[in-house]
């Protein structure tokens, strides 16, 4: 089975085209999904994968985390997904379907250093406002469509969002992604530094559906346009995002990188078979993104563990 590694500001995300049916039962599938994203695999581990079916007009994807659980999106690794498909195809625009939601990709201009994007049109997302737990009081809740909670701090303490991160879990239903978001007073309010503990994975480089969320509560917080486009700062690097507002409801737009790492082939209990072909030039344009990224923070005394 090919097996591509992809990753959207460092969050690595596998993509197999293979459905989940492939495995005669979920026990083995989450076996097979906790090999790959291991950190000891020879994979080098991830984020999460995304199974999918191209055999269809509109793509069909299902994403899991490293410990096997599902979840409806992974933003960062639908731009993944969406640029192999795009490529495969030959198109600027593929609709692909996940978790009982259409998600739209299209290619987007390459950066400066050369480094491949994509934007992602989401499904309306929907504030919560329902009361917050014990210790989220002053967190705006978000579903885009997976569960978001966020915080607009004035200064960021990662052990703090950690503490929350792993809170979560016990403190929402469904468990949340936490996320703070740091606005960068010097760049006028229009970029922020977000970083997210994703639920099922824990502190991630970058979460894209964090990166949306995030984008909104801003909006709703500060009173900012919902249309202008936001620069989004992460750990692994740069993204932005915007709000189409229709209707009274909110469309979130999400602009990155969908980088390919390698691609490989493994079986269905998620071990090697054949070489590692890695995608030299994109990793080494994307480097230099990530270092002029990484400084930038730094100049600017945000302290992250970078990945």
């Amino acid at each position: 089975m090919k097996l591509v590694k992809t990753h959207g500001s460092l969050n690595e995300i596998f993509a197999l085209e293979a459905a989940p049916g492939t495995w005669a039962s979920d026990a083995e599938l989450r076996k097979f999904v906790g090999a790959v994203c291991s950190r000891d695999s020879w994979t080098g581990g991830g984020d999460g994968i995304y199974l999918y079916d191209a055999s269809t007009a509109n793509a069909r994807a299902w994403f899991f985390n490293p410990d096997g659980s599902s979840a409806e999106l992974c933003g960062n690794g639908m731009r993944g997904l969406g640029r192999l498909i795009l490529d495969r195809r030959g198109t600027d625009t593929e609709v692909i379907a996940s978790g009982g939601r259409d998600y739209t990709v299209r290619r987007a201009p390459s950066t400066p250093e050369g480094v491949r994007q994509v934007s992602l049109a989401l499904p309306p997302l929907r504030f919560d406002d329902t009361a917050m737990p014990a210790g989220f009081a002053g967190f705006t809740a978000v579903r885009v469509p997976n569960p978001h909670v966020i915080s607009v701090v004035g200064e960021y303490r990662e052990p703090d969002l950690i503490e929350l991160g792993k809170r979560a879990d016990e403190a929402f239903a469904e468990g949340a992604n936490v996320s703070f978001l740091l606005p960068l007073d010097d760049r006028g309010g229009r970029e922020v530094f977000v970083r997210t503990f994703e639920r099922g994975a824990g502190l991630t480089p970058s979460c894209g559906s964090g990166v949306v969320a995030s984008r909104a509560a801003y909006s709703k917080v500060t009173g900012l346009d919902p249309a202008e486009r936001l620069v989004v700062r992460n750990a692994g690097g740069v993204a932005s995002a915007s709000i189409d507002v229709r209707g009274g409801d909110w469309y979130p737009v999400l602009e990155g990188n969908a980088t390919v790492v390698y691609r490989a082939e493994a079986d269905e209990r998620g071990g090697q078979v054949g070489p590692v072909e890695y995608a030299c030039d994109e990793n080494a344009a994307y480097a230099t993104l990530d270092d002029r990224n990484t400084a930038f923070l730094r100049a600017r005394g945000v302290e992250t563990a970078h990945p």
